[in-house]
């Protein structure tokens, strides 16, 4: 992640976000392939990040925790359903609500994943020092409009 730019030059915020971005999302395929599991791509994790091994969520609750909107989550959804990731049953209440749940191969991909964006959270942390990333953890939480 330690590209420099030449002197004088300061690129816009929104171009550091991409490179941390990027640099995450590299670091977590590259690992995920080299521990024997299929890639999990940003908006599949969006998904996982919210479902644990006992709880079922509708789209609709999905959406809102992971901040997109609902045909986003649909579309996450419908691709991890058809992976095996996910299963889904009728929901109560509306006739066409539904609930979404991890199935164990999708608690397993998850736990994996999870383990190692610890691993590189980690790694962020030796390179600014821990002060620091709790820092960037803290502005971050608070920078985004609710």
């Amino acid at each position: 992640m330690g590209a420099t730019e030449p002197s004088g030059v300061n690129p816009p915020l929104l171009t550091l976000l991409q490179r941390g971005v990027r640099w995450f999302s590299d670091e977590l395929l590259e690992r995920l392939e080299a521990a024997g599991v299929d890639p999990i791509t940003p908006s599949h994790a969006a998904v996982l990040a919210h479902l644990d091994r006992d709880s079922a969520l509708s789209i609709a609750e999905l959406a809102r925790r992971a901040g997109v909107t609902r045909q986003t989550m649909h579309r996450a959804v419908k691709q991890l359903l058809g992976e095996g990731l996910l299963a889904s049953t009728p929901g109560p209440g509306f006739p066409r609500s539904t609930l979404i749940k991890l199935t164990d191969a999708g608690c397993r991909r998850r736990d994996v994943a999870s383990g190692i964006l610890r691993d590189l959270e980690e790694a962020l942390g030796q390179q600014l020092g821990p002060a620091a990333l709790a820092e960037l953890r803290s502005n971050l939480t608070r920078a985004w409009p609710q």
